[in-house]
């Protein structure tokens, strides 16, 4: 599972904020912090490493892991001091028994055929006691067809109830949540969302009127959103939510579990 599978294109480390996906991605890694706080924390597939950059400043000390040898070695420059980086599969890490006080996996479940392998191995690894934070998509958002998912790269994307049920038959589960754009935005950088908002007039408006800004070149783009909003034109780390009232309705689930002896 290659990094531009997960993102399908959205390499969200060379873009930065400049890409309509970092901050649904950071988001996650910020919300993982008050669970990081001086912890050995392993991040699952961690990509080209921007989870890393964040986490780092918080762990005693964080490996990321991934399968992708280019997208490792892009996340070795996010490791700093008390970081580092490993080429290996989720199904046959090669760290003991309870290593890692903290287990991050976003966005990894979706693609993987051995999910309860995948996350028997993430059990193994985390201490008694130790958190696992994952997030997948929504699949009562996503609609998959005949329990296809539209992404090609996902095997399979989970309703709340099926992923509780998953999670539950490996860890105790503390938080279930579902993460989305705040509502301040009232347009989505993402087609998906844009596609479900209202069709009156008003609101139609307002889309064009978006599609049009995002047609500026970047630099200028950038510029007028901090001259007229005071940020970025695509919402940031800070502009999503996490609330146990929108696992049904939103994108992504994000569950905090942990392992019980």
């Amino acid at each position: 599972m290659a990094v531009s599978e997960r993102f399908q294109g959205a390499n969200v480390v060379d873009a930065g904020r400049l890409s309509p996906y970092w901050g649904e991605h950071a988001a996650r890694y910020v919300y993982a912090l008050p669970f990081v706080g001086g912890k050995r924390v392993l991040d699952i597939a961690c990509g080209t490493g921007y989870g890393i950059g964040l986490l780092r400043k918080h762990a005693s000390y964080v490996v990321g892991v991934d399968i992708d040898a280019s997208a490792a070695q892009e996340a070795k420059k996010e490791t700093g001091d008390n970081g580092a980086v490993m080429l290996a599969d989720g199904l046959g890490l090669p760290f003991a028994d309870d290593t890692f006080d903290t287990v991050t996996s976003f966005e990894t479940l979706e693609h993987l055929h051995s999910r309860r392998e995948f996350l028997a191995e993430l059990r193994r690894v985390l201490t008694p006691g130790g958190k696992l934070l994952l997030s997948t998509p929504n699949a009562l958002y996503s609609k998959p067809v005949n329990g296809i998912p539209a992404n090609p790269f996902h095997i399979h994307e989970y309703e709340p109830g099926e992923l509780r049920a998953e999670i539950e038959g490996h860890f105790e589960i503390e938080s279930f949540v579902g993460q989305d754009l705040n509502r301040s935005f009232r347009i989505s950088p993402f087609f998906e969302g844009q596609k479900r908002l209202p069709k009156d007039p008003g609101t139609q408006a307002q889309l064009l009127a978006w599609k049009m800004f995002n047609k500026i070149p970047v630099a200028a783009r950038e510029r007028l959103s901090e001259a007229i909003w005071n940020k970025p034109f695509y919402p940031t780390e800070t502009d999503y939510v996490f609330d146990q009232s929108q696992t049904e309705t939103a994108p992504t689930l994000l569950v905090i579990a942990r392992k019980v002896k």
